[in-house]
């Protein structure tokens, strides 16, 4: 489904589909000079919707759009442009970007233009299609599809490097037996932990399903070991959880 919205009344979406009217837009350079720099970012699309004013739609685009009774255009009508034929108020005319839909060479008429800053960035889009008609009502899949084909345009947002940390330093299971070994032993280092266990004749750890550098790397990450040992933070999990018993008697052992 498409994250649609309508404009909104205290700033733009972080990314997102907006809507909103050709007028709401024109009437005011402040809000272009917003839109423009909020669709240069990947993953933001907005449409313009009639009703418009006469003219230009952008300071930095060619669009006009003008009055008209109807656009003729000498090709094939999709479906959803051919219900709204009788209800065509308004031309749009420019050459800056793209038509949504096919068209001869050169055309400076079509019904949808959308304009993009480079190839990953996100898109504005301007329509002369009532979407709101009532006409379209029961209409749905294709006032969708319609959306859709104009979001396929834009970039998408790449996942950043501080999206993906906070999965990669998550508390593992074996991690928390780390946790319990340093208290019991009284250790802070991958190094000290391992001499305390090859003490044992049986050993407490099967060694070969633990990485203890790694596992030591995401609890002091995670703020619950320091050079000293357990961190407060670092105690207050293991109380918290079933092996704070084992981890008091180890440590009564040692």
């Amino acid at each position: 489904m498409l994250g649609i919205s309508q404009s909104p009344e205290h700033g733009l979406p972080q990314t997102g589909f907006v809507l909103m009217t050709g007028e709401q837009l024109q009437a005011s350079r402040e809000s272009q000079e917003e839109c423009a720099a909020w669709v240069r970012q990947p993953g933001c699309s907005l449409l313009l919707l009639p009703p418009y004013q006469e003219g230009s739609i952008f300071h930095f685009l060619d669009w006009v759009v003008e009055l008209a009774p109807s656009i003729a255009v000498a090709v094939k009508r999709a479906l959803l442009m051919s219900m709204l034929e009788g209800e065509l108020t308004y031309r749009l005319r420019g050459v800056n970007g793209a038509c949504t839909e096919d068209m001869p060479l050169g055309e400076p008429t079509c019904h949808t233009r959308y304009w993009k800053g480079h190839s990953n960035s996100g898109l504005i889009a301007a329509t002369t299609l009532p979407l709101w008609s009532i006409s379209l009502l029961d209409q749905a899949a294709l006032v969708h599809d319609f959306l859709a084909k104009i979001e396929r345009h834009c970039g998408l947002p790449s996942v950043t490097t501080e999206e993906t940390k906070p999965q990669e330093d998550a508390i593992r299971p074996e991690d928390v037996t780390v946790l319990v070994c340093s208290y019991g032993f009284n250790v802070a280092t991958a190094e000290g932990l391992l001499s305390r266990l090859k003490t044992y004749a049986v050993p407490l750890l099967n060694l070969a399903n633990f990485d203890l550098p790694e596992s030591m790397v995401r609890l002091r990450n995670a703020g619950l070991i320091n050079d000293n040992g357990l961190t407060e933070q670092g105690l207050a999990h293991l109380m918290g959880c079933k092996y704070w018993a084992f981890a008091e008697n180890l440590r009564n052992e040692a």
